[in-house]
């Protein structure tokens, strides 16, 4: 006989299942939507794009009551937000834990080459504009 958390899980997770094929675009429009509420409480609670005024409801009374149902909104929005993109990053998390990471001469020899190449591209280009700037400049004066 299976134990009551085991037969909730299954559960949830057939429930789950089932969301997701028959919604698959669920947790983007959560992210959208997540989104917008979040911009739109900071823009409540700055006061300048949007401002909430001929209102006699009780939790528009003062500017601190809106100032507290803008943070509101916002943490509404940031918490949609944050469980739309949570099933894309918890795998990531598991593989960074299996990732081989380099030790620090390794770390020091990839940095050294990635700077030579970039200083050696920045060269490369400012000869580039030394040979090529003569020749424009005459053609410009041509009219070409």
């Amino acid at each position: 006989m299976p134990k009551p958390n085991e037969t909730t899980k299954s559960t949830s997770s057939k429930v789950m299942e089932i969301l997701r094929k028959e919604y698959p675009f669920e947790g983007m429009l959560l992210a959208l939507l997540g989104t917008v509420v979040l911009v739109l409480g900071v823009y409540i609670f700055e006061g300048q794009v949007l401002q909430i005024r001929l209102t006699d409801w009780w939790i528009f009374a003062t500017p601190l009551r809106v100032t507290i149902f803008s943070i509101f909104v916002g943490l509404v929005g940031l918490a949609a937000l944050l469980y739309a993109l949570a099933p894309f990053f918890i795998p990531s998390f598991k593989e960074m834990n299996r990732v081989s990471w380099p030790n620090r001469d390794t770390m020091y020899n990839h940095t050294a080459r990635v700077f030579g190449f970039l200083i050696f591209l920045a060269v490369t280009f400012i000869l580039y504009d030394l040979v090529f700037q003569p020749i424009f400049a005459f053609l410009y004066e041509l009219g070409v």
